[in-house]
């Protein structure tokens, strides 16, 4: 290879391992996409290298943009999911008795309240034979929350939702689930059984996991015209958590300058590693030879200057 050549790859290779400080692996577990002709004709190894250099680029983008992220939770109240008692109710909560639309992995939609409850009389039955009892000592199915800021349109989040459970969970744990539109961010909550419909581990997500969740409901949103980004909170820097809570407290102490320390520029001390990547991607991309990275260091200063 020529000089240059051995240059560039040499920067590319510095560029993807100081995003790769900032950024999880993707969600779709590094497959190339259906669509992605030219990717297919390159060969799986160059395609999972270009499609690295693309999906860096692209995530370099978004964050820097602020594009709206995705939430998703497992919800942890006492004795969530523990049996089928508890699911059952949970069932009846999320569906509102039967008035809000249920969907089940085999794509079934129960609208009332006797097809939830035959519902749950199904899936406590026929999980691999074994019954779910009425109380366990250990997690029977997950809540899963998946929710965008307010704004975006709900039939787009239900939609990108009911693919990425698809994705993630289909023909290999039963799940349901319904949006909710009465708050003024559109959510979803899914109900996904912790025991595999054939041979396989229990369902027992880690942060890894959940991280991947947000990377492929992200993902599922994009595809459907949706902005949207899944990337860490200390990527980010200071967070809207941050932000809630110490608006919250300065309220109740009445000591309103807590919230101007929240909204400050600065990045808390906690993210000054974090920023100290940021800043050295943005040397790499300036040195690349390309105008589309040069932009993307400029965009990344802008950032991180708040």
């Amino acid at each position: 290879p020529s000089l240059m050549t051995r240059t560039k790859s040499g920067k590319e290779a510095e560029i993807l391992r100081w995003a790769d400080k900032l950024f999880y692996p993707v969600s779709l577990k590094g497959k190339v996409p259906k669509k992605d002709v030219t990717n297919r004709k390159l060969g799986a190894t160059a395609a999972k290298v270009i499609s690295s250099h693309a999906r860096v680029r692209a995530q370099i983008v978004r964050t820097t943009r602020r594009s709206p992220e995705v939430m998703v939770k497992i919800t942890n109240r006492l004795g969530a999911g523990k049996g089928m008692a508890a699911i059952r109710n949970h069932l009846a909560y999320i569906s509102r008795n039967g008035k809000l639309e249920l969907e089940t992995d085999t794509g079934e939609r129960l609208s009332n309240k006797s097809a939830v409850a035959d519902y749950s009389l199904e899936i406590g039955s026929l999980v691999r034979g074994r019954p779910i009892p009425e109380v366990s000592h250990r997690r029977e199915a997950f809540n899963i929350i998946l929710s965008m800021p307010a704004g975006t349109p709900p039939d787009k989040v239900r939609e990108a939702a009911s693919e990425f459970l698809k994705e993630e969970f289909g023909d290999r744990h039963r799940y349901c689930f319904v949006l909710h539109t009465d708050t003024d961010k559109p959510h979803v909550h899914a109900c996904v059984l912790a025991a595999p419909l054939t041979k396989g581990k229990r369902l027992n997500p880690r942060k890894a996991d959940l991280q991947r969740w947000r990377e492929g409901f992200a993902e599922q949103l994009r595809q459907r015209g949706i902005d949207a980004n899944a990337t860490p909170r200390r990527t980010r820097g200071a967070t809207h958590q941050t932000q809630r809570q110490s608006e919250h407290h300065a309220r109740q102490r009445r000591r309103l300058q807590f919230v101007q320390v929240a909204n400050s520029v600065e990045w808390p001390r906690v993210y000054k590693a974090t920023l100290d990547v940021w800043k050295r991607l943005a040397r790499a991309m300036r040195d690349a030879p390309t105008q589309t990275d040069w932009d993307a260091a400029n965009q990344i200063e802008d950032f991180v200057e708040g």
